[in-house]
């Protein structure tokens, strides 16, 4: 909520960037009438910033709001869309400019911040450079001073310490995502892994193990159907496959770059044209100024590449539809808009409980299904879509898998890669970590502190290292790569800031809780949550304590469940996916 008395008469500003620290280490010295944090921790963390340093601090995503600013995202990119398509009637605007969205929404809180602020008579200064501080400087027409330098040797040093924080498979994975964007060299090496089936088929794309994993829960409903799971990482190929699943990678199916050469230069010209069209926006220009289309030309030679590769993988293999369990991103978009514009079948499923990304980029498949009535309405009231199109069909029946609690040994925090989004992980961990401990060890239990795929499980163990007594964090368990639903079944309750794992512990029987004071998403996740019962949303951090006690009282509402979760018909399936398509349903995004 905005404190316009309190911002209104600032002047001299300090932009804090997410990799300096809340404790004035490297400004302190200097006085400021506000101090905005271009990352995000809770409000009692600035409260408790504001006091020991007598100046006023809060955190610009505290102007996030539910879902609004996406929408104002969506109202941006708008007029661009149809005005840049390729040979097969592809929009690269819509493919491409999505992948802004997150710096877009920095323009947006830009917005919300500017009135509140003497734009003509402030000094900003900033710890360092930052997406926000060029909007600054591009916008206010205001230069910005700079407390200390993002260098080559600053720069060097944070891939260093990132590098670090990687597995060897995982830093291979992204030199060739690199460097070898196009197949140019991969093609070779994996022509020989080309799937050469002969049944009729449904592809499904996959860039990341938990799309992989949503895809192949749909798979096993129909065993006596043939699947192809072609994926564009190796992190997305599972350690067991199906029976009725073939995996294959993309590069197998690369082809020669010269293919695609006239047509992007034809395609790079056109987005200049656009852009310069586009320009007239003031959104548009400002974000253009700030550089948020910069990577656009070298997306675009690479999305025709892929584009290219997945037509091969199309004209080569029988498919008869295509299955996308992420359509944001294009890797995996790709192939759902070629197969609209083929006549297959185009089917999308979240790989999450809920799909944000619909309040900012447009359908682009034929058909969607739902896991259950909350998930209906989310995507309803994010875009318009008929409602013929959407089909309310989870894969498979949910088992109470904790029902006899004989394994529940654990509180789980379900942790996520908070720097991404700008948030301060540092102080969520120090704000939720301690707490949780004292309350799991009061009721006789362990915390086991479970990781995103894109979290390092050496530099977690090291942060809880530094919050915790020694004799405390000789009890903590932090695991990585291990499946769900071996965590589950460990699990006496579960706590998370902001994750569809609160849907999946909370089908499983399992006691939820989610941190609701840290709801910086800006989506409107949690909101609707709450509103279909999915776990226990905690109003601040005093409050874990009484986890205990709402666990003791905890029971499962069959109800609830049946909202989140209804299963489809495996013959209602078969028909979406490999039947035939309807006819006369034009899609707004790929026609």
């Amino acid at each position: 909520m905005r404190n316009a008395s309190m911002i209104d008469k600032c002047r001299r500003i300090l932009l804090l960037h997410p990799l300096d620290s809340l404790d004035g280490g490297t400004w302190g010295g200097e006085r400021f009438d506000l101090v905005i944090d271009l990352g995000f921790a809770s409000s009692f963390v600035y409260d408790e910033c504001s006091r020991r340093l007598g100046t006023r601090v809060i955190s610009i995503y505290q102007f996030a709001g539910q879902a609004e600013g996406f929408r104002w995202v969506d109202q941006v990119l708008d007029p661009g869309r149809g005005r840049l398509l390729d040979r097969q009637g592809i929009d690269w605007w819509e493919t491409l400019g999505v992948h802004s969205y997150q710096d877009l929404q920095i323009l947006y809180l830009f917005s919300q911040l500017r009135p509140e602020i003497d734009g003509d008579n402030a000094e900003f200064m900033a710890t360092r450079p930052h997406l926000f501080t060029r909007m600054v400087e591009q916008i206010l027409q205001k230069s910005v001073r700079y407390l200390q330098s993002a260098g080559s040797i600053s720069r060097a040093s944070h891939m260093l310490r990132s590098a670090l924080r990687l597995q060897p498979a995982q830093i291979v994975e992204i030199a060739f995502d690199k460097w070898d964007t196009g197949y140019r060299f991969r093609r070779h090496v994996t022509k020989h892994k080309r799937a050469a089936l002969m049944d009729p088929t449904v592809l499904l794309p996959s860039a990341y193990s938990n799309v992989t994993r949503s895809a192949l829960a749909y798979a096993a409903q129909l065993p006596h159907r043939q699947f192809l799971l072609a994926t564009t990482r190796r992190s997305a190929i599972p350690g067991q496959l199906p029976d009725n699943v073939t995996a294959t990678p993309l590069s197998a199916y690369g082809v020669s770059s010269k293919a695609i050469r006239a047509e992007t230069e034809e395609l790079v010209k056109a987005w200049r044209v656009l852009k310069s069209t586009m320009s007239s926006s003031d959104e548009f220009r400002h974000a253009a100024n700030a550089g948020l289309w910069d990577y656009f030309p070298a997306h675009l030679e690479h999305g025709l590449r892929l584009r290219e590769a997945w037509m091969s993988l199309l004209a080569s293999e029988p498919i008869k539809g295509v299955l996308c369990g992420d359509d944001l991103n294009y890797h995996t978009r790709l192939p759902l808009m070629l197969a609209h514009h083929s006549g297959l079948n185009a089917v999308y499923c979240s790989h999450g409980a809920l799909d944000g990304g619909f309040l900012f980029k447009m359908p682009a498949a034929e058909s969607f299904l739902v896991k259950g009535e909350m998930e209906k309405d989310y995507l309803q009231s994010s875009r318009a879509i008929e409602p013929e199109k959407i089909m309310i069909g989870a894969p498979g029946k949910r088992t109470l898998v904790n029902a006899e609690r004989r394994r529940a040994e654990a509180l789980v925090f379900f942790s996520q890669p908070y720097e991404v989004d700008g948030g301060r992980a540092d102080e969520i961990y120090r704000e939720i970590l301690p707490r949780l401990c004292s309350a799991a060890h009061r009721a006789g239990h362990k915390v086991i502190v479970k990781l995103h795929p894109f979290e390092s499980r050496q530099a977690r163990k090291a942060l809880a290292a530094s919050i915790l007594p020694a004799d405390v964090y000789e009890q903590l368990e932090v695991i990585g790569a291990f499946p769900p639903e071996e965590v589950m079944a460990r699990a006496w309750c579960g706590v998370t800031v902001d994750s569809s794992i609160a849907v999946e512990c909370t089908l499983s029987g399992i006691p939820f809780f989610i941190c609701g004071w840290l709801d910086f998403g800006g989506m409107g996740y949690m909101r609707q949550f709450a509103r279909y019962g999915v776990g226990h949303v905690l109003p601040g951090p005093g409050s874990i304590e009484r986890i205990p006690e709402v666990v003791a009282d905890y029971r499962v509402d069959v109800a609830t469940l049946d909202r989140l979760w209804h299963p489809l018909n495996p013959i209602e399936l078969d028909r979406v996916l490999f039947g035939s398509r309807r006819a006369g349903t034009p899609n707004p995004c790929v026609s």
